[in-house]
């Protein structure tokens, strides 16, 4: 089927929706990949087998971080896999560069995405007693709206998509967009034309009903309580700064094997 023409207007907003979206999917990089920053090149490229990605880094800036884009690892879905969780709506681009750099806050994603696959991919397969190498992934969307997409945002997300991209794939399952607004399902349903079909039908936009989906994949009690769930990590400054999971109470550790 022909592919339809996008509105000039609304193209810029489009691609980096898809941007936001595809960073943490696989089989988006059968699509044309966007020029990185030349200033950053070098180092994304050498990125794999830098210390960085190791234990060495410490991002000692991070509940300052998560302040101005709430995200975190929280629990496990119904299958075992990792749940990983972000709110969209709540970035604050402005306020994340003056806690940190754009280079340590990739940094910090790089290095999360190796502690998944290390630790707790690992983790999740001892204690369901089978073999989990996919995780699943909630986006809140609320307050998203066309004037969210700022060049600075633009910035991160590409960056996170080439990483992601030339080094992590073929390790999330699934992603649930939830509190989309209707001009974001609009929006959605033109991006979603220009994607890969295999990754168009691993996303799930919904709106503010979403609690019955989220319950389908994930239980009440390793649900936070914001996205319907019972749980609220009181003790631990909240659910999405307490990377709650099997990997907090295992000795399990990546063997290389």
């Amino acid at each position: 089927m022909e592919k339809p023409e996008m509105l000039p207007e609304t193209l810029a907003w489009s691609q980096n929706l898809s941007t936001a979206a595809a960073a943490k999917i696989e089989g988006f990089c059968t699509m044309e990949k966007p020029e990185m920053l030349p200033e950053t090149l070098d180092w994304s490229q050498n990125l794999a087998t830098a210390a960085v990605i190791k234990e060495e880094f410490d991002c000692k800036e991070l509940f300052e971080v998560k302040r101005y884009y709430p995200h975190g690892y929280h629990g496990v879905d119904r299958r075992g896999r990792p749940v990983y969780i972000e709110r969209l709506g709540k970035l604050d681009v402005e306020g994340l560069m003056k806690v940190t750099t754009l280079e340590r806050y990739v940094m910090y994603q790089t290095q999360q995405y190796e502690k998944t696959i290390k630790v707790r991919f690992p983790a999740c397969s001892a204690a369901a007693n089978k073999h989990i190498n996919r995780s699943i992934a909630i986006l809140d969307v609320q307050a998203v709206s066309f004037k969210s997409f700022t060049s600075p945002v633009q910035k991160v997300l590409l960056q996170l998509r080439k990483i992601f991209n030339d080094n992590y794939p073929e390790t999330l399952s699934e992603m649930v967009i939830v509190n989309a607004s209707p001009g974001f399902k609009l929006l959605w349903n033109v991006v979603k034309c220009f994607l890969d079909p295999h990754t168009v039908s691993k996303i799930q936009v919904i709106g503010s009903k979403y609690q019955s989906k989220l319950l389908e994949l994930v239980d009440k009690s390793e649900l936070p309580d914001f996205l319907g769930g019972s749980c609220c990590c009181r003790n631990e400054g909240g659910c999405l700064n307490s990377d709650r999971g099997p990997w907090k109470h295992t000795s399990v550790a990546y063997t290389g094997e």
